[in-house]
Formats: structure tokens, sequence, C-alpha cells
């Protein structure tokens, strides 16, 4: 491809009479003068960083023929503020080695996920900040590490009752997400899954969960309460570490057997606990440490 490539770029559906299937690896990398690129029917793959870097890219229309969107495809695509991948695509960013397909994108506001998606993958939409709504739909049964982080900007998500997993880190830092609903259908979560939340005052924990992971709301100060399921026998180390305005903890069931170390720690200082009175545990509360 011309390196020297400006402006909009309609890519051709033939070449030198040979058709147009693919666009490699890292083929337009850090082409910094497009602006907007045209894909033609025909293209079934974009390799790994065939866009990345293009920070003056504002608009990509991908042909429904598109099945697979290598990883870092859109890399710090700075300028980039929607996009559409089309239900033909069945897998974005898997590459093992690679970031987020649309990791730095933050001028992204508004992308639509096809159903045609099992998994999203780690750093998918890492810091993209400018994101406020996403749509996550049916189809997607796993949700991998630092997927959301550090979007900024997103104030509520859904997360489909399909979903069984959610990665490490996989919401850290979406400072303004205020509510959670965690369905019956997760059985495992990743450790940071909600840290650094600080606008996240509402929890709804789902029957499948067993244990609270490792600083899952660490740094959360804006939850006032949590209710932990009667299915949860762990809570991990620094779960609710200076959750400062948890004034509430209730326990539907019995208590955990296992607390680890500052779970609790920094929470309200007046902090009420609820637990069934033949189950209480043995070690007690004592200030904001179990």
């Amino acid at each position: 491809c011309d390196p020297s490539a400006t402006g909009e770029l309609v890519i051709p559906d033939t070449i030198e009479g040979n058709p147009v299937t693919s666009i490699g690896d890292s083929a337009f990398w850090r082409n910094t003068d497009l602006t907007r690129v045209i894909i033609p029917n025909g293209v079934t793959s974009i390799g790994y960083e065939a866009f990345s870097g293009c920070n003056s890219l504002t608009e990509m229309t991908i042909p429904d023929s598109v099945t697979s969107i290598g990883g870092s495809a859109f890399l710090n695509c700075t300028s980039l503020t929607s996009i559409t991948i089309p239900d033909s695509v069945t897998s974005i960013g898997i590459d093992g080695i690679s970031l987020g397909v649309f990791r730095g994108c933050s001028s992204l506001t508004e992308i639509t996920i096809p159903n045609s998606i099992t998994r999203l993958e780690d750093d998918t939409f890492w810091g993209c900040s400018a994101l406020t709504s996403i749509t996550i739909p049916n189809s997607v049964t796993s949700i991998g590490s630092s997927t959301f982080f550090g979007c900024s900007g997103l104030t509520e998500i859904t997360i489909p009752d399909t979903v069984a997993s959610i990665g490490d880190g996989a919401f850290a830092s979406c400072t303004s997400l205020t509510a959670i609903t965690i369905p019956d259908s997760i059985t495992e979560m990743g450790s940071y899954t909600f840290e650094n939340c600080e606008s996240l005052n509402e929890v709804t924990f789902g029957s499948g969960i067993t244990a609270i992971p490792p600083a899952i709301f660490r740094n959360c100060t804006g939850l006032t309460s949590i209710t932990v399921p009667a299915g949860v026998n762990s809570i991990g180390a620094f779960a609710f570490l200076q959750c400062s305005s948890l004034s509430s903890i209730a326990f539907t069931g019995p208590a955990p057997v296992t607390v680890g170390v500052d779970a609790f720690a920094g929470v309200a200082s007046d902090a009420i606990v609820v637990v069934e009175a033949e189950t209480r545990p043995s070690f007690g509360f004592i200030g904001t440490n179990w």
C-alpha cells in the first residue's frame, strides 16, 4: 500500500486483476494522514495492527464479508468516533500477545457488537474514555481481563445472563459507572473487577457467585451497602478495601468460611454487619477489619 495515502481512502476490490481478500498485518500502521477508509466487499479479514496508530482516522466502513479482526487492529485510533462491526465477524482480537482491538480509542462514543461474538477479548475497549454505553449481545459467554478498563465515561452496562465468566479488572476504573447487576449465570469472576469505580453505589450479586474475589471493589468510595448472597463461602483479600462510604454489610446466609486480609479495611467506622446469629463468625468484626 502507498504509505503516503491521505484523507479518504477507498480500497479497491481488485488490484492488477487480483481480488482483494484481506488487509494485512500493519498495512496502514501509524499512517497519521488517513481520515476515512472504505473497505470493499470481498475482504474477509483485517490483520493485526492493520490501522494501529492512525490517529486522524474518524470513520471506518467494514463490509459484511469480514469474518475476523486482528488484535490491535485499531489501537490508539484516537479520532475514531464510531464503528459498526457486522454480524459476519466471529472473532475480534484473538492473537494471544496483542493488545485490545480498540484500546486507546479515546474518542469512540458508539460501537455495535454483533450477535456473532461469543467472547470479548482482553483489553478490547481499554481506555475508551468517551464510550458512555454499550450493549453486550446475548451471544457473549465470557468477558476477558481489562476489557473495559478505564472507560471513564461509561455510566451503565448490562451484562446478559449468557455470560459465565468475567476476567481480572474487566471494569476497573470505570469511574462513572453507578450500578451493576451480576447475573445468576456468572460463576467465575477475576480480581479487581470493579476496582476504582468511585461512582458505583448499587451492586446486585447473582446466585451463581460462591467467592468474592480479591480487591473486586477496592476504592469504590461511593458504595454504601452490600448484600452478600447465601452461596458465598469466601471473601478475598482487600475485596472492599477503602470503600469509605460502605456502612451496611448484610449476609443473607451463613457467614463466609474465609475472609481475606483487610477485606473490609477502611469501610465506614460505624459499619453495621448483619449475619445470621447462629453462624456469626468467631473472629467477629472489629473496627474496620474482620
